[in-house]
């Protein structure tokens, strides 16, 4: 356009005109463009975790870590934790949770319910205090071990674009249909599963688009079973369905810690019908625990 107007020749009210549709045509893939790469910048961050991650594994493997055991109890002794800034949330917490038991964890928002989550899967250090498992004090150094026998059910259940059964399993390679499909009876999916089109090879959509929020839930819990967790966390996991879908997903896990009498379950939730099966309820707000009457 410049060597046009330099040597005054072609009809430069046309050939103005084309550059501004073009320009005008490319605004939105440019804002993509940019918009992108604003995303990709604000994430490379991850990468450097992910590196981390991959190291600390590589070096832990090269180590003999004793795997850990849930025989007895989970025991949180004097456990502190305070924010860089020095907000304390809670102190001195002592909180024995027998191996079978079903506790509940309530507390005012704010008063650090996902925290002590994030603190008994090792994500986090106390300031103060430890956790043992079985007597063994769980660190950042043996938390991979720990984690093999947990299994985490938060609000929000993230749905990989696949099949039901990569969604159960979630990573694993090879998948063992039998133990899937008594997985999903034990979650109360199994009727459902069978009236897909394609089964267990059926795909769910992009999110999990075709499924309720209940149905999302139970291949939360499912995915915990098929990696036969000896522990399950579940953060506010009900919180945002309906009082009868709620109902249901606790009948289902009272149903399986029947059937499972090893199995721990801590729940955190701020109704108090989410606890209602639980055996003791710690408030956190307090530090007491209340035995609820059967």
């Amino acid at each position: 356009l410049a060597l046009l107007i330099g040597t005054g020749s072609g009809d430069l009210g046309l050939v103005s005109g084309v550059f501004a549709v073009a320009a005008f045509r490319l605004i939105p893939a440019v804002r993509a463009v940019l918009n992108s790469w604003v995303t990709l910048q604000n994430a490379s961050h991850t990468i450097t975790v992910v590196k981390e991650g991959i190291s600390d594994k590589l070096q832990q493997g090269t180590q003999n870590q004793t795997p850990f055991t849930l025989k007895q109890n989970i025991e949180l002794r004097k456990l502190s934790f305070a924010f860089p800034d020095g907000h304390t949330l809670f102190s001195n917490l002592t909180l024995s949770i027998s191996c079978g038991e079903r506790i509940g964890v309530r507390g005012a928002s704010g008063s650090g319910k996902s925290t002590l989550f994030n603190l008994m899967l090792g994500f986090f250090p106390p300031t103060s205090g430890e956790i043992l498992i079985d007597g063994r004090k769980l660190t950042s150094a043996n938390r991979s071990e720990w984690h093999k026998l947990v299994g985490y059910v938060p609000q929000e259940i993230f749905i990989i674009e696949g099949t039901l059964a990569d969604n159960i399993a979630l990573g694993q390679t090879q998948v063992d249909h039998i133990k899937m499909i008594q997985v999903l009876e034990q979650v109360q999916l199994k009727e459902w599963a069978n009236e897909l089109p394609q089964g267990l090879d059926t795909p769910l959509g992009e999110y999990g688009s075709r499924l309720s929020g209940g149905q999302k839930q139970r291949i939360g819990i499912a995915r915990a079973l098929y990696k036969e967790a000896e522990v399950l966390f579940f953060d506010e996991a009900t919180s945002a369905l309906d009082n009868k879908t709620e109902q249901e997903i606790n009948h289902a896990l009272e149903t399986l810690s029947l059937q499972h009498r090893e199995l721990t379950l801590i729940i955190i939730a701020h109704r108090e019908s989410s606890l209602a099966f639980c055996d003791r309820i710690f408030d956190l707000d307090s530090g007491n625990t209340y035995t609820k009457e059967k």
